[in-house]
Formats: C-alpha cells, structure tokens, sequence
C-alpha cells in the first residue's frame, strides 16, 4: 500500500493514512481520502481547475493537525472554510508517526461573530491524548517537533508564500531549520 510522506516534521517522518472531511470549502457533504488506496507512490499530485478545492484538501490537513488554515494571514480565521451551505465542518485525519498511528479530529462551528473550534481530539489507538483545542494543539506540537506557523512555513508552504520563507528574518529562519532537521540537539 502507498503511504503520502509529508515530509520531515520536525525530526520525524509523517505519513498520512486517511482525511475524512464534511462540509469543508466548496465540498458540501462527506469525502475521503484514502492514501494507502492511491498506490505504491509516496509522491501525489493534486489536480483539478481552479475552485475545485484542491488547496481545500491541505487546508483540511492543516485544520485537523492545528486548527487553523494555512492560507489566511490570521490563524484565528476559520469561519470561511464552512460550507456555504453548512453551519459547521468536521475533520478527520489519521496519520503515522514514528511507528504510531493517531487519529485527529476537529470540528469548526459558526457563531454570530465568526466561528469556534473548541471541539477538538487526538488519539493514538484507544488512548485519548487531548479532548479539547488548545491540549490538542499543544499536543501536535509535541509530536510533530513544529508549531503551526513552522509547519506552514517549512511543509505546508501556501501558494505565494516561499518568498516569505527565504526573506523571512535570519534569526526565526535559522530557528525553524535548526528545529526542522534536529540540529537543536
């Protein structure tokens, strides 16, 4: 079966095994993704005109792991990736690192002044390792060895953002690369 490396998070490989969304972007009911069904490649290519959702699919990614969507400027900004016709979206991510496999889950309400994200869950088998957003986040980050704007930055990279990377300040691009490839050690 084909795993879909991430890349290095951290001091880590990450493989995805399955994304499960609802209501998310211009997807207005349930899909999956199964990656161990798209073959014996590690390497996938996303392909579609643009709106299709292509940039949606890594959104979800981005969303189950940190709660938040790479492509807005402000990682508090969700609201936008509910389905117009949805009050809320869910997702469901199931991954491998180092050898274990966790399941993350988080679900995006509307409210009157923009969204909430606090229903949030992180599992390795049948552990529950974080019930609720802020935990959870803290605990990805534990895991990956990155915090959502290093993994934005260095794995997720949003369109138009790789000048941002090579022109950020020294200090914090030496910081990331540092943490990255585990030369902090």
């Amino acid at each position: 079966a084909g795993r879909l490396r991430l890349g290095a998070c951290g001091r880590y490989l990450m493989y995805l095994h399955r994304l499960t969304f609802a209501a998310l972007g211009p997807f207005a009911g349930e899909h999956s993704i199964d990656f161990d069904q798209l073959g014996g490649s590690a390497l996938f290519l996303i392909d579609g005109p643009t709106g299709a959702g292509k940039s949606t699919i890594i959104d979800a990614i981005t969303f189950a792991l940190f709660g938040s969507i790479a492509r807005y400027d402000d990682n508090r900004m969700v609201a936008p990736i509910v389905n117009q016709t949805s009050n809320e979206a869910r997702v469901a991510l199931r991954f491998e690192l180092s050898g274990k496999e966790y399941l993350a889950v988080r679900v995006v309400r509307r409210t009157p002044k923009g969204a909430t994200t606090k229903e949030a869950r992180l599992e390795r088998g049948s552990e529950i390792l974080a019930a609720d957003a802020r935990t959870m986040s803290r605990a990805v980050e534990d895991l990956l060895g990155l915090d959502v704007d290093q993994f934005n930055r260095t794995v997720v990279l949003p369109q138009g953002r790789f000048a941002d990377f090579l022109h950020d300040d020294p200090a914090r691009r030496q910081a990331t690369l540092r943490q990255l490839l585990g030369l902090d050690v």
